[in-house]
Parts: C-alpha cells; structure tokens; sequence
C-alpha cells in the first residue's frame, strides 16, 4: 500500500472514531436533560481523568498507545485528544445553556445551537479531512485544502436540509447558513487552539446570538 493510501486510510478510521459523538448533539436535543446533562459531565470527568493518567503515568501512556497510538497526531502524544476536546467543548457550551433551579433544563435555543454547532463540526470536520487527503489540490493559508473545506460547508448545508425535511431542529436558513459559513472558515484557519475547542462554542453563540 503507499504512503498516501496509508495516510487516507488512518484517517478515515481517525475521523470515524469522532462519528459516534454525534450523541452528543442528538443527545442533548432529545433526552431529557435530568439524564442528558449528567452523563455528559460524567463522560467528561472520565476522559479528562485518563487523559491526565495517560499524560503522566507510563504504563497507562504504553496501553493507551497499543490500541489508539497509530491514530494520534503528533501533537495529541503530549497534548490532550481531539476526542476528549471535543467531550470538554460539549460540556462547556452546555454549561453555558444549562439551569439546575428548580430542576435541570435547556434551553430551547440551547438544544438547537449546541446540535447544529456539533452537528456542523462533527461531520463537516470529517469530510473536509478525508476529503482534503483524498482529492487534494489547491491550499488556503493555513495549509488546508479548498477541496476539504467545501466538503465541510456542503457537508453542513446537506445536515440542514435533511433535518429540515425531516421536521427536526428547525432553524431559519439566515441563521443556519451562518454557522455553517463561520464552521467553515473556523475549521479552515491555521489557529493552534484544536478546532473541536474553538469551532462549536463560537457557532453556539453566533445562533444563540441570532436566534
């Protein structure tokens, strides 16, 4: 296999393994947020705690490493995963919508802006990386490639027309064509923040804002 088909195929099972934190957003729109908000906080205690295990401790590091190490970026072997960002980026919008008095609640708009924003990051964040390996082509500034980046915009467009045609998370489409302008262009940006930190949180709050 060549090196460019191996580097395809690590990340295709890369990004993958980020699909099934789409129960994040379908998660929080849907279960009741008593259960919801809990286990998001739950899972995010245990991922920080096996980060910081992994980080420092050397037999957890040597574990670790044999079952995800081919999977890794060079700089999550010192730094924390994109998986455990995007757990920690998740509960800090939350945090941001949620109320404990008198029970635990979202807010509506907090539901819509928090499946959008991870919705739109989740998946157009995995296209745009496998399409950037696979087709290649022109790069923008930050080394990221025009073809990747337009995967994630239709990517974000195609979530919102099957969702409005399936009568779920209604939004307008000003609102909704403005995350995915802003996801696009946050993905894209060479920033050394992690995009799963810096992308959702800011689309939060652009549809909170406008909505």
């Amino acid at each position: 296999m060549t090196e460019e088909k191996t580097g395809l195929l690590i990340e295709i099972k890369r990004k993958a393994i980020h699909l099934p934190a789409l129960i994040i957003p379908f998660g929080l729109l849907y279960f009741p947020a008593w259960f919801s908000v809990p286990t998001l906080f739950s899972v995010a205690m245990l991922v920080l705690t096996v980060e910081i295990l992994r980080l420092n401790f050397s037999p957890v590091q040597k574990l670790f490493y044999r079952f995800f190490g081919p999977l890794l970026r060079e700089h999550e072997r010192t730094r924390i995963t994109g998986s455990t960002a995007l757990i920690l980026s998740a509960t800090l919008c939350t945090l941001f919508f949620v109320s404990f008095s008198p029970e635990i609640a979202i807010s509506p708009i907090g539901k819509l802006s928090m499946f959008y924003s991870f919705s739109f990051l989740i998946l157009g964040d995995a296209l745009a990386a496998v399409v950037g390996k696979r087709v290649g082509g022109p790069k923008l500034a930050g080394g990221k490639t025009i073809a990747g980046s337009l995967a994630c915009f239709f990517s974000c467009l195609t979530i919102y027309f099957v969702c409005r045609g399936a009568g779920i998370a209604e939004i307008d489409f000003t609102s909704a064509l403005a995350a995915m302008i802003l996801t696009t262009v946050l993905e894209a940006v060479p920033i050394r923040l992690d995009d799963n930190l810096r992308v959702a949180p800011a689309v939060c709050a652009l549809l909170w804002v406008m909505n």
